[in-house]
């Protein structure tokens, strides 16, 4: 299922939730955004804008950069839109090599080599829904706690990668409205429950809406028990009348 832009916005929204701002002495060295200066780099390169640091990043620059160089690549334009955050989010953490790999690792049954090939399009083809969205999750906190393992130095960075990891998991969870054709959700519902979770004024005001619906609902409740008791003495005379009918014979 190929979903519209909105649905790479929702998830650009999540990521740049957990991405700050500008920071020169990254493990990547200079970044803002989540966006190193390598990335912008390259992604002023392909427009033939002139090199400048990434300090002078723009919102709009942002935005076509993660799609550009992460969203397109990646192929989440492919996916259904709780496994395309996931995968975009992904791709952005570990690039878009490492997200393929994690991807596939999900999906099970093919090669783990961060290729996207027709093996893995298959796969995901007979796959493309919210259960492997949430087993993609569950593959980056295994993935966190080996690297700790493996890498001891690494674990001061462990709390702040599962709870990303975890605000992730919780997001999708949300993305719960699964078609019986093959589990993709609809992105105007899953916008919704986006906006709901970082925006707490949203719920306030669906609230509101409900409250201002419960009089008129009480209103046609009462007027449903009005006309059930008006048939119910109209039942009541009609056999009244049988019974009179009955005795005058």
């Amino acid at each position: 299922m190929t979903q519209p832009i909105d649905a790479f916005k929702t998830a650009l929204q999540f990521t740049l939730k957990w991405e700050g701002g500008y920071s020169p002495n990254d493990v990547n060295g200079a970044v803002n955004r989540g966006i190193t200066q390598a990335t912008y780099d390259t992604y002023r390169q392909s427009k033939s804008l002139a090199i400048q640091t990434v300090s002078k990043i723009t919102e709009a620059e942002v935005e076509e950069a993660y799609l550009e160089l992460f969203w397109k690549p990646g192929k989440a334009d492919l996916m259904c839109l709780p496994l395309a955050i996931v995968h975009f989010d992904t791709s952005v953490n570990f690039g878009v090599t490492g997200s393929t790999k994690f991807l596939q690792e999900a999906l099970g049954g093919v090669p783990v080599d961060g290729d996207f090939g027709p093996k893995t399009m298959t796969a995901l083809q007979q796959a493309n829904n919210l259960k492997t969205a949430k087993r993609y999750c569950q593959c980056r906190l295994d993935y966190r706690q080996q690297r700790v393992k493996s890498t001891p130095s690494h674990k001061i960075f462990l709390e702040g990668w599962l709870n990303r990891d975890k605000d992730l998991l919780r997001l999708i969870s949300q993305l719960n409205n699964e078609t019986s054709a093959g589990g993709d959700v609809a992105v105007a519902e899953t916008n919704t429950a986006t906006v709901n979770q970082t925006n707490p004024h949203a719920l306030e005001e669906q609230g509101s809406q409900e409250e201002a619906l419960s009089p008129q609902l009480s209103v046609n409740s009462e007027k449903k028990d009005k006309i059930v008791e008006k048939l119910a003495q109209v039942i009541n005379l009609l056999e009244e009348v049988v019974v009179t009918l009955k005795q005058s014979q």
